[in-house]
């Protein structure tokens, strides 16, 4: 599932891992008194602090999973690289550590019983309370996260000067074979292109030098494509241009050539269009 591969945020700071461990095992105690699952309803002695016990032991168990951890497989806690699959992974092993902690302490408490057996038990116990808490936070931290990170992006970019709003523009060219791949630059980059017959010239630059790349596409389709970008426009049936690139504009209203940055020939502006139509 693609879902599994997003980036999620990783938990680092100390402050918040011990306020995490602490409320975890607070919690674990407040709900075992008032909802007395798993038997801990029944009377025995000093029955408080046995349940106390296992409030103990989520914190520790949280504790072990969030500072011990991350030192032992450094390599696999790099938060760059966090993913959901891995804080997934993360929280089980946090229930295997808490279930650890918790069949000891009931093993401590009740010597007659088997450890292992009692770990299984303990496994089973916090995997039926812990699993659908831990995958529904994560979802649910990951979409708010998500719709949180979208809105400052789109804050973000209507604060963006115009000059760096139109570097942000990407032209995506597709040829007419589906099987070659897309040609994507930025639109500062593109330049112009000239139709020739059944193929076309996408003249753009290429560290600062103009450069052409020759495309089966015609300029009818080429146009198609680009029509959602208002800055690349139609002047001639020969010819798209960026007019970001126009350095000047020559000649009157029966004969108009335009001079692009870089291009050493003029490219020539059908009749139909007016100085002010590039301006």
């Amino acid at each position: 599932m693609k879902w599994l591969t997003l980036p999620y945020p990783l938990l680092q700071s100390t402050k918040y891992k011990w306020l995490f461990a602490l409320l975890s095992g607070i919690f674990v105690y407040v709900f075992l008194i008032v909802f007395e699952p798993f038997g801990a309803a029944q009377s025995i002695s000093y029955k408080y602090i046995f349940l106390a016990g296992f409030g103990v032991s989520v914190f520790l168990g949280v504790a072990t999973t969030y500072f011990i951890l991350p030192k032992l497989f450094r390599e696999f806690f790099h938060s760059e690289k966090w993913t959901i699959v891995k804080e997934i992974l993360l929280q089980f092993c946090c229930i295997l550590i808490i279930s650890a902690f918790n069949s000891l302490h009931n093993y401590n408490w009740w010597r007659n019983i088997d450890l292992y057996q009692n770990f299984f038990i303990f496994l089973k116990i916090t995997t039926s309370i812990g699993i659908f808490p831990i995958i529904g936070l994560i979802f649910f931290k990951e979409r708010t996260l998500s719709k949180r990170n979208i809105e400052t992006a789109r804050l973000l970019y209507n604060q963006l000067p115009p000059a760096a709003v139109e570097e942000t523009i990407t032209v995506q060219i597709q040829e007419e074979s589906v099987k070659e791949s897309p040609i994507v630059m930025q639109l500062s980059e593109f330049v112009y292109a000239q139709s020739e017959g059944n193929y076309v010239k996408i003249y753009y630059l290429d560290e600062n030098a103009l450069v052409y790349k020759l495309v089966r596409l015609s300029l009818k389709k080429l146009e198609i494509q680009l029509e959602a970008i208002s800055q690349i426009k139609r002047c001639h049936r020969s010819y798209l241009i960026n007019m970001q690139h126009i350095i000047t504009i020559d000649g009157n209203a029966r004969s108009l050539t335009l001079q692009l940055e870089k291009v050493a020939t003029s490219i020539p502006v059908s009749r139909s269009f007016s100085k002010a139509d590039f301006k």
